[in-house]
């Protein structure tokens, strides 16, 4: 019944935007899979229940209400290599702003840990009255930090493709179905400190000369 009405107000969001040539999505994966919802997205280790500081949430268990769900995206679908970690998605995706580009973890009123819902549909563009596809990867982050970028503790997915529809479709693609297709897991970890990421790549750059020299 819930689930029900929260999509009612989501199509009649959508459905008072003048939107030809444009298409929409939902920050969504409240109801994935037909309104069963999933697939969650859940803790990595040594990340805070909170996303600040304290005790520390249950491995693989869903995100509470302390986390933002985003969305990095580009129109089209371009090959792009970009596996899923902590790091800040591929420079080919641009962050998505304005309404709808984020979305609220789970909160009493609906659905279960690690569930999103964002409460109005997301513009992702296009003109000359196609609706596009875009290639998105979806992220995640502790709200207090403000932004993903800004984040203690993150993560984003590989990337994945979805096609929008038109902002007076009663419905629109839920980035919860594109995002489940292929096993496309999601676990926020605390990010690496520069120092870490500056030894890692110097490891790196020393392994690529010592091969060179040996060879």
């Amino acid at each position: 019944m819930k689930k029900s009405l929260l999509l009612g107000i989501l199509g009649l969001a959508a459905g008072v935007a003048s939107s030809y040539g444009q298409g929409y999505i939902t920050l969504d994966n409240y109801y994935s899979n037909g309104g069963a919802g999933g697939p969650v997205i859940t803790y990595g280790a040594g990340v805070p229940l909170n996303g600040v500081s304290g005790a520390l949430g249950t491995v693989g268990t869903g995100l509470n209400g302390a986390w933002t769900a985003g969305i990095y995206f580009v129109i089209g679908t371009p090959s792009i290599s970009d596996p899923a970690s902590s790091l800040i998605p591929d420079a080919a995706l641009g962050l998505g702003t304005g309404g709808g580009s984020t979305a609220v973890f789970f909160t009493s009123s609906f659905g279960t840990l690690g569930e999103f819902l964002a409460a109005n549909p997301f513009l992702v563009g296009g003109t000359g009255g196609v609706t596009p596809t875009i290639t998105a990867e979806l992220v995640a982050y502790d709200t207090a930090d403000g932004s993903y970028a800004a984040a203690q503790f993150r993560g984003h997915s590989a990337p994945f493709v979805i096609v929008s529809n038109g902002a007076l479709s009663p419905s629109h693609p839920s980035l919860g179905d594109a995002f489940a297709v292929g096993s496309n897991p999601l676990t926020v970890v605390p990010v690496p400190e520069p120092t870490t990421l500056a030894l890692g790549a110097l490891g790196g750059l020393s392994l690529l000369l010592f091969r060179r020299k040996k060879a």
